[in-house]
């Protein structure tokens, strides 16, 4: 079920009857747009902001969740070797318009606050590496106690390790925040 101030708007695979069905982009749409609404409504008049909107970092997985090579990649995928699949566009694009229409909302407010879009989604989406796989745990596929070794284990293919690709997204937060600084001292 999806409220929005309190009143149900619609819900994915609805229980019960008489429900609108919403699909999950609408609502992660909308979800953006009222958190960054939310950022300009708060932002007081004077002291000049930053919010940045870090845009969708994709998944890897390659097969089923719990099989030993789900995210066994160990380089980035070359230019043109991967196609970005329909659902990560759609969280990226969604991200960035959302992020360019706070932007424009803040400034014709008169807001104190700058709004900008972190573009992480291609960078991401390049490094199925980067991910931790079954390695979150030592020894995944050790069996406890003296069993044999686990053929099926859960892999992360949806967070991404230090270092590793976060450390260029700060250095390119790093980057917008200085830009930032120089336009908004410049005022």
């Amino acid at each position: 079920m999806y409220y929005e101030r309190g009143a149900v708007i619609g819900c994915h695979h609805c229980p019960e009857p008489n429900r609108t069905e919403t699909g999950f982009f609408g609502v992660f749409r909308l979800a953006v747009k009222n958190a960054l609404r939310d950022v300009i409504a708060r932002s007081s008049a004077g002291r000049e902001k930053l919010a940045v909107l870090t845009t969708f970092s994709p998944a890897h997985f390659d097969g089923e969740w719990d099989s030993p090579d789900a995210c066994a990649r160990t380089e980035p995928y070359a230019p043109g070797e991967k196609e970005m699949s329909y659902m990560h566009k759609e969280m990226w694009r969604t991200g960035a318009e959302e992020a360019t229409a706070a932007a424009v909302e803040a400034r014709s407010r008169g807001s104190a606050v700058t709004v900008e879009a972190l573009q992480v989604t291609r960078l991401a989406d390049m490094r199925p590496d980067a991910h931790p796989g079954p390695y979150f745990h030592p020894f995944p596929f050790a069996g406890a106690g003296g069993e044999k070794k686990r053929e099926r284990v859960p892999n992360d293919c949806v967070h991404s390790c230090l270092p590793g690709p976060i450390d260029t997204w700060n250095e390119i937060l790093l980057q917008m925040v200085k830009r930032w600084r120089g336009a908004s001292s410049s005022r």
